[in-house]
């Protein structure tokens, strides 16, 4: 049956390919017998062994000016519609195309129940207007004081580093970082993980890197004999732990309301708290009483998917702010000129930032340092499946099928696109704050990092708040350099370790997220 099934996929593939070429529809010179895998593996081969598949076809699109082209890539994924303009990319994402099913069953894994990024159109729309409110940007404000505590424990770490004057993997810090961000502020809990383990971070760390997203090209890593029982395994651990931490802000929730009445929500300004107390407010459900087991279900399932995707890609957008600072010292001055002028003396920085959180939207070139490095190492993408009668149209009015196609919108491709950015490969924050009239003025719909439409990220506004905070505090105090060439001499390698020249190219990290290569070897001195 396993062998029909393969014959079966394969002769589909195949037909399908042979059919769009014959329609004239663009893609890479095909091999009948091996699709275009000999097309991904000349990219490939000239690229960093760990590199992302994403990178692979940098070079590729370059070949299709009118930004969409088919690409078979079987046995490893159906045949794929790349879609690489803004106005394709807008379809796609107003498009009825559900994920694939890969991805889906990888979330699952993930969360272990019904989430929002795998939810249908009818209960989404119910969970998502539940969140929204603990998403706002006056909610984010709000939890400000929380992501300043433990963006002070990062700032301990980094001194330290700082006095041994050692080579470290800064992403060893800033992943720990981040789920202890994210833990404050979903479930109003202090893990201390960048000090030591914590239960619940170390299952969900786990869980992350054992889910495989269907990216891997390596048939080893892609089908690891241990994955399902380490996944089931660590899958009831973390469900365990996820579940008590809901338990608690509920009790908690409960307590406040039975002594404080309206006060709850100050008592306790978690993600999971206001949520809860949106659940009751809309189901007219006494506080008193035990939250139904389907509603704890779905709410463990949604706060796993916030920790996972609250820390590991702002993780990997801290690092390359920091990267791309380093490599621009006048970038660098102006943001740390924009900080002296906002928040004044650098030793009150953590205070002031607590007092007057406010603050944080009156740094306009911090916040473009932010969007110009989501823009050159965007750390994720959007996939969908085609189906019959839906199509994409080219910016020539050509219409593309999607069926029997994963449609791929790559932000990596569309981020360098020249067609659509100035000096696409350089670090500009300056495009940022220019007018329409400016040669460098971003191309509306061409920046995707969050993606756009109802689905969009419903975590953005914390994750550029979080950066904004850690930035603020920490780009005054310490001056962060990579350290690639001390890591190359201590680890010898006759392979490339440049992608697009690049050194601190993008790897699979875990998780389906882009990470920057070896982790992000560097120095950090403290400045005078």
């Amino acid at each position: 049956m396993t062998l029909l099934y393969v014959f079966k996929s394969f002769v589909a593939s195949r037909r399908l390919m042979f059919k769009l070429r014959k329609a004239g529809y663009p893609m890479p010179e095909y091999n009948a017998a091996l699709g275009h895998l000999l097309v991904l593996k000349e990219q490939m081969d000239a690229l960093p062994l760990d590199c992302t598949t994403n990178t692979s076809f940098l070079k590729i699109s370059k070949q299709f000016r009118n930004g969409l082209f088919y690409f078979d890539l079987w046995p490893f994924a159906n045949p794929l519609l790349i879609v690489n303009t803004p106005s394709a990319a807008t379809q796609l994402a107003q498009s009825p195309l559900d994920k694939p099913e890969q991805i889906n069953y990888a979330f699952r894994h993930l969360t272990d129940g019904p989430n929002l990024f795998t939810m249908k159109e009818e209960p989404w729309k119910v969970w998502r207007v539940l969140f929204n409110p603990a998403f706002s940007a006056s909610y984010m404000l709000e939890l400000v004081p929380a992501i300043v505590e433990e963006s002070a424990v990062f700032c301990d770490l980094l001194h330290e580093h700082a006095q041994r004057a050692t080579m470290f993997q800064l992403e060893n810090l800033t992943i720990k970082l981040t789920i202890d961000v994210i833990g404050a502020v979903s479930v109003n809990s202090r893990w201390n993980y960048q000090l030591r383990e914590h239960p619940l971070a170390s299952a969900l760390r786990t869980q992350i890197e054992w889910t495989a997203f269907g990216s891997e090209m390596n048939p080893f890593d892609r089908y690891h004999p241990l994955r399902p029982l380490i996944l089931w395994y660590n899958n009831r651990r973390l469900g365990s732990l996820i579940h008590g931490e809901i338990m608690k802000r509920y009790k908690e929730l409960r307590n406040s309301s039975l002594t404080t009445g309206d006060s709850a929500v100050k008592a306790s300004r978690s993600i999971i708290t206001l949520t809860l107390k949106e659940y009751l407010k809309e189901k007219d459900v006494s506080v008193a009483e035990t939250p139904s087991k389907e509603f704890l279900e779905i709410a463990s399932a949604q706060l796993r998917l916030f920790l996972f995707a609250g820390h590991d890609t702002t993780s990997s957008a801290l690092i390359y702010c920091y990267h791309a600072l380093s490599m621009k010292p006048e970038a660098l001055q102006r943001l740390r000129a924009e900080h002296d002028e906002v928040f004044g003396d650098v030793s009150m920085t953590a205070e002031t930032i607590k007092k007057r959180p406010q603050l944080l939207n009156q740094l306009p070139y911090t916040l473009a340092v932010i969007k110009e490095s989501l823009r050159l190492w965007p750390p994720a993408s959007c996939m969908r499946l085609g189906k019959p009668g839906v199509n994409i149209v080219d910016e020539d009015g050509t219409s593309f099928p999607t069926e029997g196609c994963y449609v791929w919108q790559i932000s990596l491709l569309l981020h360098r696109n020249p067609k659509y950015w100035k000096d696409p490969d350089s670090f500009i924050p300056e495009r940022w704050l220019v007018g329409p009239e400016d040669p460098l003025y971003p191309t509306k719909n061409a920046w995707r990092p969050f993606e756009f439409g109802p689905r969009s990220c419903l975590g953005q506004t914390l994750a550029v708040m979080e950066l904004k905070v850690v930035l603020v505090m920490t780009a005054r105090k310490f001056d962060i350099r990579p350290a690639y060439d001390q890591w190359d001499q201590k680890h010898k390698s006759n392979r490339t370790r440049l992608a697009e020249g690049n050194r601190a190219y993008q790897v699979e990290g875990g998780g389906g997220g882009a990470h920057p290569a070896e982790r992000y070897p560097c120095t950090v001195k403290l400045r005078e």
